[in-house]
């Protein structure tokens, strides 16, 4: 059973034969048994399957990958025929590969496995600790001594599965998490003045989609209602702001609402004039101006603090001076 701190970043291979109809030959990359990105040999093209791995690779990774996967499919239709060969068949049969390794956050310990299959069946497979090939059936003998005796290919076999694959594997653990987030927006309601239009402000949320609407009296309400667009924050996360135009007579007659709908839960705000907060001129000059009454306030009192201590000093100087004249 993998416990939750354990990931995987795994690679699906397989090859078909022509009258399956099937894509010859495809490739699936998994992280923690979710397709992250796919290959086949009739769109000759890689696609991302989930959106968070495009900002987790940089911009030339699709068409390396792409190359290296058409490298990969000439290969497998050899060693497809190959295996027909090796099992005295007049057509061959599906041949697949597994490639993957895993790595426990808590601990740090990881492992790796690689995989060959033909027709359904276990072909060969890798043996991490020891660095050798294992063959379960006979047929995969001579492959197994064959790839046995290139010692360089086994020690770039296992330095791919204890290094490269593991780093790619907490590289995308990383940017998944990250981008997986889920930040509440903050919402407040504004109004410069009582007059004006209301203003829903939500902010400080991620993912970016959202969407903000009014009710009034529990009914939607379109009309009069005017949406802004989704504007980055400079930490990374977002805001958006939406205006309702409605006189203060009505506001008080009716229960108006502000609804904000986000992934990381729904926010309600009832449009009363407790919960709208000004954002007029006035109240700004008025709030300046405490502040300005409040710095004179401890500016004046720290001169007279001041002050004294000097007076202090210098009657204490004059005192010793006295003394000293004596």
């Amino acid at each position: 059973m993998t416990c939750a701190a354990t990931h995987s970043l795994k690679y699906f291979y397989t090859a078909l034969p022509q009258s399956t109809g099937l894509p010859e030959f495809s490739a699936v990359a998994y992280l923690d048994e979710q397709p992250i990105y796919f290959y086949d040999s009739s769109t000759k093209q890689v696609v991302a399957r989930q959106e968070w791995v495009k900002g987790a690779v940089d911009a030339d990774f699709w068409r390396r990958n792409k190359q290296l996967l058409m490298d990969t499919e000439k290969v497998f239709k050899t060693n497809m025929d190959t295996a027909r060969k090796r099992f005295n068949q007049t057509s061959a049969l599906a041949l697949q590969k597994m490639c993957s390794c895993e790595w426990n956050e808590e601990t740090g310990a990881t492992d790796g496995h690689e995989l060959y299959g033909y027709g359904g069946e276990d072909f060969l497979s890798f043996d991490l600790k020891h660095e050798r090939w294992i063959a379960p059936v006979l047929q995969g003998l001579y492959t197994k001594m064959k790839w046995d005796a290139d010692v360089p290919k086994l020690k770039a076999k296992t330095h791919y599965l204890t290094h490269t694959c593991i780093e790619w594997l907490k590289k995308y653990v990383s940017n998944q998490s990250m981008l997986d987030r889920k930040v509440p927006p903050q919402v407040s309601l504004l109004q410069k003045e009582p007059s004006d239009r209301v203003t829903c402000h939500a902010t400080g949320f991620y993912p970016d989609a959202t969407m903000i609407f009014w009710r009034r009296d529990g009914v939607e309400i379109h009309d009069d209602v005017e949406h802004e667009e989704t504007l980055p924050n400079g930490d990374g996360t977002y805001q958006k702001r939406t205006h309702l135009t409605v006189s203060p007579e009505d506001l008080q007659k009716h229960d108006y609402t502000c609804t904000v709908q986000h992934i990381s839960g729904d926010v309600v705000l009832s449009a009363n004039r407790d919960s709208i907060r000004s954002n007029s001129r006035h109240t700004q000059r008025q709030d300046i101006s405490i502040i300005a009454v409040f710095l004179a306030s401890v500016t004046l009192v720290i001169f007279v603090v001041v002050i004294s201590v000097m007076i202090q000093k210098f009657s204490n100087g004059k005192e010793q001076t006295s003394e000293k004249e004596k």
